[in-house]
């Protein structure tokens, strides 16, 4: 099968999309598939990549917002003989791809990666859209394609409320198993200076309000009151950094507090496997793809089982947590410390069986040859976009291609 991925991120951008389309690329073309991609930005000198033209998005500056035609992208898929679509956003190049999807005649696979309403506020006025407007719009896209890949049910459960009437398949992001498997290539506790018989406990992502670190690092720092052999390292950076490392000065514990700054994601693996128990208390996430690498790596994990986190961890291959509950969290960490080598390998085990990117990309070969039976949706569905959302989006487009032209 000769696919076309279509995305508005990729490498070398770092983030969940980008790597998930990496390894699925990675892993179908173990199987015997070939996959092409679409996107604003490339690694160097890969000849699978079409890069697309775009300017940096003045609110995000590591993203570019594409304002090319589809007719480059329709070229590229006819050259290489695209047997199916897949877009994995609904905006610039999701457009773009419903395009090509109606001038080729071909299926169509679009994953809906996170809850765009949940993510309006990254955009200031006058540019912000109503929750409104983005569940219509995400409607409109969605059913205008041949199935909907949702990565939990929750996010199944918003569009169906919508109202989109195209099959939605949940498959989650899959981890890659080898990548997390392999032995050291860094000392880390040598490198930051971390005694060897330190109890190490970790937290990995940004330093954001979202990711509740006031209460982990609260449950932390008790922790290493009572635990004299407790050092915690924050991998990642952001803006409550400053405001953190205050917080650990005044509790007189900085000097068992490693700061790491941001750390490349294929770097990441050494850090959890020097760690002895990775600690995540965010409330705010999809998927909760840290908790899974951690387990991969073998390092056991303390969380709160909310959204995400609860989709993808059961207690026995984490110590969940039920709640924004310090007491319950500090006692976790305490058993999880106590019982760290069961838990490292039923861990392993867990992940290697339901999250791997095998067993996902098996799904995902499933739902293409499921499309591919189906064949091309046309373009003219009942679910027509309505007048007043046109003129929104008209609006704003209109607004952020002027703004495009100042920078």
């Amino acid at each position: 099968m000769r696919i076309l991925m279509v995305s508005d991120t990729y490498l070398p951008q770092i983030n969940g999309v980008a790597t998930s389309i990496y390894l699925s690329k990675k892993y179908l073309e173990m199987k015997g598939h070939k996959v092409y991609i679409v996107a604003p930005v490339k690694p160097d000198n890969d000849p699978d990549v079409l890069t697309i033209p775009g300017i940096t998005f003045p609110f995000e500056k590591q993203h570019k917002v594409v304002f090319a035609n589809h007719l480059k992208i329709l070229e590229f898929a006819k050259e290489k003989g695209i047997e199916l679509i897949h877009s994995h956003d609904p905006l610039a190049l999701g457009i773009r791809a419903l395009k090509v999807q109606r001038e080729m005649k071909v299926p169509h696979v679009h994953t809906y990666h996170t809850l765009l309403t949940e993510y309006r506020h990254y955009i200031p006025p006058p540019f912000t859209p109503d929750r409104k407007t983005v569940e219509e719009f995400s409607k409109w896209f969605c059913n205008k394609v041949n199935i909907v890949v949702a990565p939990t049910l929750e996010i199944k459960s918003e569009l169906l409320r919508y109202g989109v009437e195209r099959p939605i398949e949940i498959i989650p992001t899959g981890i890659d198993i080898a990548e997390f498997s392999k032995p050291q290539k860094r000392d880390i506790r040598t490198e930051f200076g971390i005694p060897k018989d330190a109890l190490l406990l970790m937290y990995a992502g940004r330093l954001a309000k979202e990711k509740n670190l006031e209460f982990l690092c609260g449950v932390v720092a008790r922790a290493m009151e009572t635990e004299p052999r407790i050092w915690f390292m924050l991998v990642g950076d952001g803006p409550e950094r400053k405001a953190l490392e205050e917080f650990f000065e005044r509790k007189r514990l900085f000097q068992r507090v490693v700061f790491t700054g941001y750390v490349p994601h294929k770097e990441i693996a050494d850090f959890y496997k020097a760690s002895d128990l990775f600690v995540f208390a965010s409330l705010t996430e999809t998927q909760g793809l840290v908790v899974l690498e951690a387990l991969a790596s073998g390092t056991p994990v303390v969380a709160i089982a909310y959204k995400g986190v609860a989709n993808v961890l059961r207690n026995g291959e984490g110590a969940l947590t039920t709640g924004i509950n310090e007491e319950e969290f500090y006692q976790a960490i305490f058993r999880a410390l106590s019982n760290r080598e069961e838990l490292s390998q039923k861990g392993k085990v867990y992940v290697e069986k339901y999250w791997s990117m095998n067993a996902i990309v098996k799904r995902l070969e499933a739902v293409y040859f499921k499309a591919l039976e189906s064949g091309f949706v046309d373009f003219e569905m009942p679910s027509v976009i309505s007048t007043s959302l046109q003129l929104k989006l008209t609006k704003l487009f209109k607004k952020f291609l002027a703004l495009g032209e100042e920078l």
